[in-house]
């Protein structure tokens, strides 16, 4: 059986990739009053049919649906979990979801030891590192997802 982890990883600061989060998050809190749909939350479909080309051009086609399908995905939840759903959702905190690999070409692990990944500013190679806890896991990894 194989089995599948996700790993944090430590990033270098870079102003192009914490524009990034910025404007995934920007995106977010743009659509999430359509997603809110007077208490009636729309599917990940419904939504990205609503607003993708409003919010279309400012990140990656690929990061753009990312940020669709998680802010529906925040509401599916939450309704799933009996919250009642009184107003939008607001995403404070500057966060995004790249897609790393088989699934997606938002980054990458390169041999070389970087991480090439996609900013607004354009694709960037930076320093990373894995946190204590999470070596464990590298070391014994039967594959490792590199170009």
């Amino acid at each position: 059986m194989l089995v599948e982890r996700t790993a944090q990883i430590i990033i270098d600061w870079d102003d192009e990739l914490a524009r990034t989060l910025r404007v995934f998050t920007e995106i977010q809190n743009e659509i999430s009053p359509v997603c809110f749909n007077n208490g009636e939350p729309l599917s990940a479909l419904s939504l990205h049919k609503k607003v993708y080309h409003k919010v279309k051009g400012r990140l990656n086609a690929q990061m753009t649906c990312t940020a669709i399908r998680l802010t529906a995905g925040a509401y599916f939840s939450a309704k799933h979990n009996g919250h009642k759903i009184t107003k939008p959702f607001r995403f404070k905190k500057p966060r995004a979801l790249f897609l790393v690999g088989k699934r997606g070409r938002d980054a990458d692990f390169r041999k070389d030891g970087k991480l090439s990944i996609w900013t607004v500013g354009g694709r960037k190679k930076l320093s990373y590192s894995i946190p204590k806890y999470f070596k464990q896991y590298f070391e014994r990894a039967v594959l490792i997802d590199l170009r």
